[in-house]
């Protein structure tokens, strides 16, 4: 369900400060300076962005290093687990 079509991937973002979830379509091979373009233009606002709210402790990425690994290992369990934005 949550395989790669077309070489696009859907990622959820979890806003805690309005708790909307959103769904993006992306690029699957997008890097995290892109990908926070995507998500400004969406939401309107900048955020920074950590681990599922799965995930702990809680980590901010800082690198695109860890954005990468992060987005490969987001389906679990058969779930798309959320980015969580913070602003």
């Amino acid at each position: 369900k949550w395989a790669p079509k077309d070489g696009m991937i859907i990622v959820k973002v979890f806003v805690p400060s309005t708790s909307d979830t959103w769904k993006l379509k992306v690029p699957e091979d997008i890097n995290l300076q892109r990908f926070t373009c995507k998500v400004l233009s969406k939401l309107g606002f900048h955020v920074a962005f950590s681990g599922s709210c799965w995930d702990s402790p809680e980590y901010f990425f800082k690198s695109n290093a860890s954005f990468r690994h992060w987005l490969e290992g987001r389906i679990r369990f058969g779930r798309n687990l959320p980015i969580v934005a913070h602003v």
